[in-house]
């Protein structure tokens, strides 16, 4: 027995020296028993294979060498030569997006975006080089990239979001990434859905109703999980405003869960929803609703402003009127309303209703909105008179828009006296704000306007007045310096509209030769500075050349009138008078021929342009120095 037990002992014994001992003893025991020899033992083979299994992982870490990749798509791939050659591969490179949908290889796509895998363990990386692919416009090298590195490509797939939705402005394909995402692998971090609704209710273009529909349905699952948060709850909603149904709208505040109680923003962008809405009792109801359950710390001046700006978008003249009346009682500007009664059935809420007993400051945006709906429902006279005060009163209130406003409005409005209006006006803005072009050419319709009308183009004096303005206007803003002319001359293309008044006010040829001769005075002065030289002109203002050259020949064919000769004359024994008028006939004729050469220059006839602008030169000189012959200027 005890014998026994000791022999146990030692087999166990030495079975442990020989799973113990060192690499000679194992492969000595190996020879003993096989007699074979063992190059490698159990543990150096295991050290060899995971050596190996570390440097393939390195290697597949790494991006082929741009020739190792050429090989790759030419013998993998059975690429040819010459389309290899033709084929730049590299981040930047465009021509190479074709052999991403031939290989799942990842040491290609490493060479072809331009990365490494370690690289794409650093979610900082990815992010920087998605940036780098959009900002190139490069957007499948982008989302390729943000799907290789998975969960480290959060942010750079939020980052090609925010592009789809405000670079390419494509809802759709927002929206399809997102879903996307999570079938790659790629999960949502805490700006996700935020990024995507904010993207989409920015867009330029609204929602389809079938896009609206998909926006709906990813909130109310968020809803479902308990996923969702006031910020994220408010950035859906403005994305369904910026649809097409409204009504989803408030489906999705109805569906709300009880954690999210509603803010400012919430309230606003439902006033906003229901102001969209066309049917006017419809939109009324909503409003109603939604003033009734507004908690008083919601209130403040932007909601009060949604709501006066959801009576302007009414269709009836009469519901849209009231929108300037609420703004008189919520805010501060007591003659915004003053002539003006609600109309029968409806009634505006207090501000005591919500325990506020001040009234609201107004800002530029209410302002601007006060005025909008004035034109709109044609209320001029209200519009001019509130102008005039608060341009007075209050001068910080009135922004570049308004003044621009004003100036149409006072053009529709004052048919006869809108030219010296919009000049009032443009004076204004032009102490308080930079004046740009937009607004001066809002001048000048309002003269064009004026001078259309009988009152104005059926006198002499009316016209001259008119005209005197006009070049006063035109020489105080668009008038040059030039060589040794007394005045400033002016710039051509304030000729486009100032042409454009002389003949309108001309139709019913009341415009006297002195008057005439003046206008023409001052285009020659503008043709002698040789800036309406065709050499000297861009591509794109070519057409305003051609319209100031074509009026310029229709007004100078009228002035020709003034220096008419009987039909029956002989023109080698006139002498005197009827010499100089038939002389200076001829100048005209020929400054009408040479504008009318230009202009078929302008419109691609074939034609010697420096000729015809030498000899238009030279015709513009000699009518400057040659007086108007004093007989027609008496008897006219």
């Amino acid at each position: 027995m005890i014998r026994a037990g000791l022999a146990n002992m030692f087999r166990k014994l030495h079975t442990t020296i020989r799973l113990n001992g060192t690499q000679v003893k194992e492969k000595l025991h190996h020879f003993e028993k096989s007699y074979q020899v063992l190059k490698k033992s159990r543990k150096e083979l295991e050290r060899g294979a995971e050596k190996q299994r570390i440097q393939r992982k390195t290697l597949n870490k790494t991006p082929y060498t741009k020739q190792h990749a050429q090989h790759v798509l030419k013998s993998r791939h059975d690429v040819p030569d010459g389309m290899l050659q033709s084929v730049m591969l590299g981040p930047t490179s465009n021509s190479d997006l074709r052999f991403l949908k031939l290989t799942r290889d990842k040491r290609l796509m490493y060479t072809i975006l331009g990365v490494t895998g370690e690289q794409m363990r650093d979610s900082k990386l990815v992010a920087e080089d998605v940036r780098k692919f959009l900002a190139r416009n490069q957007l499948e090298k982008a989302v390729l990239l943000a799907r290789l590195a998975k969960g480290r490509g959060i942010v750079g797939m939020n980052k090609i979001i925010e592009h789809f939705c405000q670079e390419s402005q494509d809802a759709k394909s927002a929206i399809d990434l997102y879903n996307w995402r999570k079938k790659w692998g790629i999960p949502l971090n805490e700006f996700t859905n935020t990024i995507l609704f904010h993207g989409l209710a920015k867009l330029r273009d609204p929602l389809t109703e079938k896009q609206s529909q998909r926006v709906l349905k990813i909130a109310s699952q968020l809803i479902e999980k308990g996923a969702m948060n006031q910020t994220e709850f408010n950035a859906a909603l403005s994305s369904l405003v910026n649809g097409g149904d409204m009504d989803l709208v408030f489906q999705l505040f109805d569906a709300r869960p009880k954690l999210i109680k509603g803010d400012k923003i919430t309230y606003t962008l439902l006033l906003r929803a229901a102001a969209k809405l066309s049917d006017d009792a419809r939109c009324m109801s909503r409003i109603d609703s939604i003033m009734a359950m507004l908690p008083k710390d919601c209130l403040d001046s932007r909601t009060m402003y949604e709501y006066c700006r959801a009576w302007h978008q009414r269709r009836d003249t009469n519901l849209s009127a009231v929108a300037s009346i609420a703004i008189g009682k919520f805010f501060e500007l007591e003659s915004a309303f003053d002539g003006l009664d609600l109309p029968a059935g409806v009634n505006l809420p207090d501000l005591q209703y919500w325990g506020i007993e001040k009234r609201f400051r107004p800002d530029v945006h209410l302002v601007d909105l006060l005025f909008e709906n004035l034109e709109k429902n044609k209320l001029h006279d209200l519009a001019w008179g509130f102008y005039q005060k608060l341009n007075i009163e209050s001068p910080s209130l009135m922004r570049l828009s308004i003044y621009e406003r004003l100036i149409r409005i006072v053009t529709s409005a004052y048919p006869t006296r809108c030219a010296e209006m919009a000049i009032s006006i443009f004076h204004d803005l032009d102490t308080r704000h930079k004046v740009n072009k937009n607004s001066m050419i809002l001048v000048y319709k309002a003269f064009e306007k004026q001078a259309i009308r009988k009152f104005i183009n059926d006198s002499s004096s009316q016209i001259d007045t008119l005209l005197e303005r006009l070049f006063s206007f035109a020489g105080e803003l668009e008038g040059e310096r030039a060589g040794d002319l007394r005045n400033k001359p002016l710039n051509w293309k304030a000729w486009i509209f100032c042409w454009n008044v002389v003949n309108k006010s001309n139709e019913r040829r009341k415009l006297s030769l002195r008057r005439a001769s003046w206008v023409l005075d001052q285009y020659l002065s503008t043709l002698l500075t040789g800036q309406t030289n065709v050499q000297n002109l861009n591509p794109q203002d070519h057409s305003g050349m051609r319209h100031v050259g074509i009026e310029a020949v229709r007004f100078l064919t009228y002035f020709l009138n003034f220096f008419k000769l009987p039909e029956q004359v002989n023109l080698e024994a006139i002498s005197g008078v009827e010499r100089e008028a038939f002389l200076y006939r001829r100048l005209i004729l020929r400054l009408k021929e040479r504008i009318l050469q230009k202009v078929e220059v302008i419109e691609g006839k074939p034609g010697n342009v420096e000729s015809i602008e030498e000899s238009l030169k030279h015709t513009a000189q000699k009518l400057k120095k040659t007086k108007i012959p004093f007989e027609q200027q008496r008897t006219s």
